[in-house]
């Protein structure tokens, strides 16, 4: 069994015009929202064994705040082509992993698009086409190697939403 967890990264912010869409940061709702995050998922027991994430500084962040909270030094493999990329870049990563527990951190539509189509049944949550910021949904596949995932083999474990935690 291989287990993912999908995760948008968190609300970032406009406050400095000068920095690109690459550069902006979370805000401060972003970065109580990897808290929030951080304790649901160790409250369920769902620790990553490595990390798939966009180079962008939201992304990282988004990372690093969680994996902080939690305690967590799995490996992290930063990668560009992460940033806004579609469903089947995605897959293309998750095929290289090598643990059993992933945790894969992007941006929107990509992220979305991927849990919806990557699960056999996505859960019925109102918000969980939309994805929104920090969103989180863990899939568990019956696979012995991360090379047999395919689209629709997901079976959902949970999705949850920040202002669900508060």
């Amino acid at each position: 069994m291989k287990r993912l967890i999908l995760t948008r990264h968190a609300k970032s912010g406009w406050d400095n015009i000068e920095l690109t869409d690459h550069e902006r940061t979370l805000n401060d709702r972003g970065r109580e929202a990897c808290g929030l995050i951080s304790e649901w998922l160790l409250v369920n027991q769902y620790m990553p064994e490595q990390v798939f994430a966009s180079t962008a500084t939201r992304c990282r962040e988004t990372w690093e705040r969680i994996g902080k909270v939690m305690k967590c030094d799995a490996p992290v493999s930063y990668k560009n082509n992460l940033y806004h990329c579609s469903p089947n870049i995605i897959l293309q990563h998750l095929r290289n992993a090598t643990f059993t527990t992933v945790l894969l951190t992007a941006h929107n539509p990509g992220i979305g698009e991927f849990a919806e189509k990557i699960c056999a049944s996505p859960p019925k949550h109102q918000r969980f086409l939309g994805y929104p910021s920090a969103s989180t949904t863990v899939v568990d596949f019956d696979i012995n190697n991360w090379t047999d995932i395919t689209f629709g083999s997901g079976i959902c474990r949970g999705f949850v939403i920040p202002s669900e935690l508060k």
